[in-house]
């Protein structure tokens, strides 16, 4: 089995539901780091963080310091503790049952040659389901398997992103830089993107589901785009309309958002601090 490390980063977790989520994968990490940037400690978490055993390094730090800088200290650890590869997952996300056992042998099985990056399939709804490894152009981080062989010549996690598009602009330096990324569309991992909230149809008068996001989080979906699109040197014009694409799940908190004001306030921010060149955390 492949030499692999894992990190899950927190922010405000539910300590039961997160513990249930790492028990999906644990069995097949030889470590795992834990990263809380929750800015109150959670000490029943932190209880059943330790049930787990030595495998498992917590770290509280009381302030969120955003997704990228805590994916560059796991990569780093995981280097210094002598790991080939680290899992990078959200705390939200599990696997199904023995997915992830089939994922590290299909890791392990690889013949495409210079592959930086793996990652599954989260939306099996939109996503052929396809027996072989496919290329892609980019991945999210939950999920995904990094080749710490080639994290350093790739380079790390863009840290003035915070948060969105942390992932895509990984991803599309592994292609700019002319290593591969592979998906394994038969292996499903459980991750909601966003909540779910019902919305009429301006077409057909039809109530469904409509997926929105926290105000901060369209704040960074608008700002970080931008500054990719426009202000990131190198960036290929699919990697740009594969960033307008990720945008333009934003339609929905602009219409069915109940925090109609706050959505439109964080926009306009965005708008704002990526013509100032103002990044990092807001």
């Amino acid at each position: 089995m492949i030499n692999i490390a894992g990190v899950v980063i927190l922010y405000n977790p539910d300590p039961q539901v997160t513990i249930d989520n790492i028990r999906t994968y644990f069995s097949g990490v030889k470590k795992l780091y834990v990263y809380d940037n929750s800015e109150i400690a959670h000490p029943d978490l932190a209880t059943l963080l330790a049930q787990l055993g030595d495998a498992v390094s917590y770290y509280f730090f009381g302030s969120n310091e955003g997704i990228s800088k805590r994916l560059n200290d796991a990569a780093n650890a995981a280097i210094s503790d002598g790991y080939d590869y680290l899992l990078t997952m959200d705390q939200d996300s599990s696997f199904t049952e023995g997915a992830f056992e089939q994922y590290l042998k299909l890791v392990e099985a690889n013949t495409v040659t210079h592959v930086a990056q793996f990652g599954v399939n989260f939306q099996k709804d939109f996503t052929a389901v396809n027996t072989l490894p496919v290329k892609v152009l980019s991945l999210i981080t939950s999920g995904s398997i990094i080749n710490l062989k080639l994290f350093n010549q790739v380079g790390p996690f863009d840290e003035q992103l915070f948060i969105d598009f942390v992932d895509a602009d990984f991803s599309y330096r592994i292609i700019e830089k002319g290593y591969e990324i592979i998906q394994f569309t038969n292996i499903l991992l459980n991750h909601r993107i966003g909540e779910l909230i019902p919305g009429r149809s301006f077409k057909n008068f039809k109530v469904t589901n409509r997926i929105i996001h926290s105000p901060i989080r369209v704040y960074y979906i608008i700002r970080n785009g931008l500054y990719l699109i426009f202000k990131k040197k190198g960036l290929s014009k699919k990697a740009k309309l594969d960033l307008l694409k990720g945008m333009m799940v934003l339609k929905n908190n602009f219409i069915y958002h109940p925090s109609l004001g706050k959505v439109y306030k964080n926009a306009l921010m965005g708008i704002f601090d990526f013509l100032r060149n103002k990044m990092g955390k807001k």
